[in-house]
């Protein structure tokens, strides 16, 4: 198989497909999918596929990455939000598909909430192990909760951005980046 975008974007929609429990080429649900559910594969279609992603923009091993966030309102403007509430990590997913990699660094959700702390957004709560972030009284003025998640029968709180909040990032991002 040659090496061409083309085949880069193919080989990246099937990892996509296996990613979210498809069939690789008809895109039908899987009738067996033991191998699927384990976490650690899943996450291994998508880190795949993102690289897949940026190889077919060019951007592996072709020129250093960018050291700035350079984004254009009208790229705001095409980001596509999943439905309901979102992690920070979601959010930023959403942002960057439509970041242009030659220009900008992608955004991450702890550099998003690094920022967010720095502006008292967000704050931070000590913890065994270190600390983590959390909301505060400002927070759900910005549209950001606190919200109890459940992963692997473990229960924990996630700080997560609403409607309201979305639309407060999406507007305001590019001045919390450079803050």
């Amino acid at each position: 198989m040659e090496l061409s975008k083309d085949n880069i974007l193919r080989a990246r929609d099937i990892i996509l497909n296996l990613a979210n429990g498809k069939e690789p080429y008809s895109g039908e649900p899987f009738k067996s999918k033991d191998f699927l559910s384990d976490p650690k594969i899943i996450r291994c279609f998508f880190f795949v596929a993102d690289v897949l992603q940026e190889a077919s923009h060019g951007g592996i091993g072709h020129q250093p990455a960018p050291q700035n966030y350079v984004i254009a309102k009208e790229d705001l403007a095409k980001v596509v939000m999943p439905e309901g509430n979102l992690g920070a990590n979601a959010f930023c997913k959403a942002v960057n598909e439509v970041i242009d990699p030659y220009k900008s660094k992608k955004v991450t959700g702890a550099v998003l909430n690094k920022h967010l702390k720095n502006l008292g957004i967000l704050g931070e709560e000590k913890t065994e192990k270190g600390s983590r972030t959390v909301t505060n009284e400002n927070s759900a003025e910005f549209g950001l909760i606190m919200e109890k998640r459940e992963f692997e029968g473990r229960e924990y709180e996630q700080v997560m951005i609403t409607d309201k909040g979305k639309k407060y990032l999406l507007e305001n991002l590019i001045h919390i980046l450079n803050n």
